[in-house]
């Protein structure tokens, strides 16, 4: 069975000279006779006193000081919490004005290409690497998708469908090094083909070939689809011609194009619904 714990005597005996201290300087300070003893009681309890007090206000300042810290830190915590919680916000309307920006650039896409009819789409996969050659969109047969439809974004043409299912549909990006689109330069007229190639791709270029020898082409110039495409409709834009070079056999020229289309970033897209 437990002892219960109260007061020593040590303690009651520092407590009461504490007291009988205190007693004692009281009467001297109000007595106008002090006796020798007393007056040397006070030689020496006085300065035992003062002590006491300083060593009082120095423990009390330590607590004060203790306790100002504590606080500090749970306002420096409350404050940390609040920075945290602006810059979560901060991200979030940072990343839904990019994504107006992106439905404004998709609705001025829209417009651009008004005659067409098309249904809007989300990407929801691709293949492994840094481009979006290959990709996959929430949209399919039910939607009304179907093979060869072509894709648009950003300014201009990403490429075709080449697979169908219930919900969804697979994208051919024209930088891919497998895929090849006849077009033309706007400005002149003149055909040309342009082709996706590996070496290019991380460039994020495409290569134009088959450009007449006598064609009056300048870099900046624009390419689009041609009218003699087999899967693509005309006149969507391709992109602009970076460089210009001619071919070893004198025939022909060859340029690098810049596509319309960041194919390193693609998240929304529109399907042009009809086929040529």
């Amino acid at each position: 069975m437990k002892r219960k714990r109260g007061i020593s005597s040590k303690h009651v005996l520092i407590i009461m000279t504490v007291l009988c201290s205190l007693s004692i300087i009281f009467t001297i300070n109000t007595r106008e006779n002090v006796s020798p003893v007393e007056k040397s009681i006070a030689y020496i309890v006085v300065p035992m006193q003062r002590g006491i007090m300083t060593f009082g206000g120095w423990i009390q300042d330590k607590v004060d000081f203790v306790k100002n810290i504590q606080e500090l830190e749970e306002k420096n915590s409350e404050l940390q919490e609040q920075v945290y919680e602006l810059e979560y916000a901060n991200k979030i309307l940072q990343m839904d004005k990019f994504e107006l920006e992106r439905l404004r650039d998709l609705f001025n896409l829209d417009q651009k290409y008004s005659d067409y009819p098309k249904v809007g789409a989300r990407v929801i996969g691709k293949d492994p690497g840094n481009w979006y050659n290959v990709f996959l969109i929430d949209k399919g047969q039910k939607d009304g998708l179907a093979v060869n439809m072509n894709v648009i974004a950003g300014n201009g043409l990403i490429g075709h469908i080449i697979e169908v299912g219930p919900n969804y549909a697979k994208v051919l990006s024209i930088i891919d090094d497998t895929s090849n689109l006849s077009a033309m330069f706007l400005r002149t007229a003149d055909l040309c083909i342009v082709k996706g190639e590996k070496r290019l791709m991380d460039q994020g270029l495409l290569s134009v070939e088959y450009i007449d020898i006598n064609a009056k082409i300048v870099e900046g110039d624009e390419i689009v689809t041609s009218h003699i495409s087999d899967k693509y409709l005309q006149g969507i834009l391709v992109g602009t011609v970076k460089e210009i070079r001619e071919n070893p056999n004198n025939l022909t020229k060859v340029a690098l194009l810049e596509p319309a289309v960041n194919f390193k970033h693609i998240e929304e897209v529109l399907v042009i619904t009809h086929l040529k």
